[in-house]
């Protein structure tokens, strides 16, 4: 009997073994997604603005407006259903044209997303305001240049031999989708179903995504717990990565684009939010990304970014793309 209650025990013991490697080998997953590289400049609201339209103006002169026939998307939950659209429109072999997504029930959306059945009234809630959302950007951008660059703008002969100032006004309106469809059964026990999901990108989304988007971690992207986190973060993995020498950002322009002030806001309003910024810069770096490179400014002026290697490439080998399981 002894000898059989060791083999039952070790038997348990292996099982439990193989338990514990499994759930290591899940927590071990990485998995990369994409966001639009515009969206790391302006960004949703943090919050539910219950609003029609927002604007928020982020930095190089881009001013982002959402506009949505109810309520525009919102929230940490609209940034991770943005993350997702985005990378099936990276990832479409099809090219310029609409990008259909299908789930057969609501449990394989937040699957893909990573997110419990519980989340499934919040994503639902997003995917309405995507619906018939469209984003539009302005962006005025001031640069010094030779007169030769922009000589075709003269008449033959007549650029001037000094420099110039030129201004460039870029415009754009894009749809996030073209259509969504789902089915919502009620059996009568208050507690209804969805399914048969139908999501359709629209051209011009899809096709700003494929030219305009950053890879970035999504286990770290979803672990960040605050909207204005996620947005810093995502902003860094795009920003560090594209500098050759160290840029200066002054305070004023950090907290207009990450947490920009309300009209009525009180004249100290601008300093908590600052070190609310620095808060998260000091947790990304510690906890999700620690080979970015910044320097705080010790007179509370401003962060100077610095090129750092980037944490997630396109091609990376340790990442599973987001789309890969389903």
């Amino acid at each position: 009997m002894e000898i059989h209650r060791q083999d039952e025990f070790g038997e348990r013991d292996s099982l439990i073994d193989s338990m514990f490697a499994l759930e290591e080998k899940r927590q071990e997953k990485k998995l990369l997604s994409y966001i639009p590289s515009f969206f790391t400049t302006a960004s949703l609201p943090f919050r539910n603005v219950k609003s029609p339209v927002f604007v928020r103006r982020g930095s190089n002169g881009v001013t982002l407006r959402l506009t949505a026939p109810r309520n525009v998307p919102f929230g940490k939950y609209g940034r991770l259903l943005l993350s997702l659209l985005t990378t099936h429109a990276v990832l479409s072999r099809e090219k310029d044209c609409q990008v259909e997504i299908r789930y057969e029930k609501l449990g394989d959306m937040l699957r893909e997303l990573e997110l419990p059945k519980s989340r499934g009234r919040e994503i639902r809630e997003q995917l309405e305001c995507f619906r018939n959302a469209t984003f539009s950007f302005e962006q005025r951008v001031v640069e010094r240049v030779k007169a030769s660059e922009v000589a075709q703008i003269y008449g033959e002969g007549e650029a001037p031999p000094k420099d110039v100032t030129v201004t460039t006004h870029s415009t754009g309106n894009i749809r996030f989708t073209s259509g969504v469809q789902y089915r919502e059964v009620d059996d009568g026990s208050r507690s209804n179903k969805f399914g048969a999901f139908r999501i359709v990108l629209s051209p011009e989304f899809a096709s700003f995504c494929q030219t305009h988007a950053v890879p970035i971690d999504y286990n770290v992207y979803k672990a960040i717990d605050s909207a204005a986190g996620k947005d810093i973060y995502a902003w860094l993995v795009y920003r560090n990565n594209a500098i050759d020498s160290p840029v200066f950002v002054p305070r004023s322009r950090l907290v207009e684009q990450f947490l920009p002030l309300s009209p009525r806001a009180h004249p100290n309003q601008e300093a908590v939010n600052y070190a609310r910024i620095l808060e998260e810069l000091k947790k990304i770096r510690e906890r999700y990304y620690p080979q970015v490179r910044y320097v705080v400014d010790p007179d509370g002026k401003g962060v100077t970014l610095c090129r750092s290697p980037t944490p997630v490439i396109s091609e990376d080998v340790r990442y599973a793309l987001i789309t890969s399981d389903i």
